[in-house]
């Protein structure tokens, strides 16, 4: 007997609900009501994940948006530099979830959720002293910029938040420890946020690159 997954084409759904077109299911049927019967047979843990990694998605896409922006458009060379990596790091994180998203509702199972792989991107520090080595241009940050600078730094604020809320919503801890990996993931962004306000706030008074985990848990 054919599944539900096999039934309607879960790769359609998945995809048109984090906003891109794949073109028209394989049968014209109405997904709302497919989603919210799917969603019915789904055990507990599977029904969090997938609402978890959807609201994911728009995080990240958001903060994408916000990152690109400022990479193309922010004053000094420093910060265009230190976006640039950060909206990588966003395209990054929302490819990644979106397949964990499908392969979840595909195989009805948390089991099939991909550990988190090893990081392939430098670590915050070595990311800022490269950008900082490279920035060639003078500048002295003004009240605004520092702002949304600040602005950025919630913005990695909620996805801590969210993704350690998240490790307290499930039970399987393959998926809580996907959750933390992406909850250490904003950590990282955070401090690379913080120490460039604090260098660019305060040039002559800044002492160097701090590593301490700045959010808590």
């Amino acid at each position: 007997m054919p599944t539900f997954s096999h039934l309607f084409s879960l790769e359609w759904l998945d995809f048109q609900a984090a906003g891109i077109t794949l073109g028209r299911p394989k049968f014209p049927v109405l997904s709302h009501q497919i989603v919210l019967a799917w969603r019915t047979l789904m055990t507990d843990d599977v029904k969090v994940c997938a609402e978890i990694l959807e609201k994911a998605i728009r995080f990240e896409e958001t903060g994408m948006a916000f990152f690109k922006e400022r990479a193309k458009n922010a004053p000094s060379q420093l910060e265009r530099r230190l976006f640039s990596s950060l909206a990588e790091d966003e395209i990054g994180h929302k490819a990644h979830l979106i397949k964990m998203r499908h392969d979840l509702l595909e195989a009805d199972s948390v089991d099939v959720l991909a550990p988190p792989a090893e990081h392939d991107h430098d670590d915050p520090r070595e990311i800022f002293e490269q950008a900082l080595a490279g920035a060639s241009d003078p500048y002295e940050a003004e009240s605004d910029e520092l702002e949304i600078i600040k602005g950025a730094m919630d913005i990695e604020r909620n996805g801590y938040a969210m993704y350690s809320s998240a490790v307290e919503q499930v039970s399987s801890e393959r998926a809580k420890e996907i959750f933390r990996h992406l909850a250490a993931e904003e950590q990282n962004h955070y401090a690379l946020l913080k120490n460039t306000y604090d260098y660019l706030s305060e040039p002559e008074a800044w002492h160097g690159f701090d590593e301490s985990p700045m959010l808590d848990g």
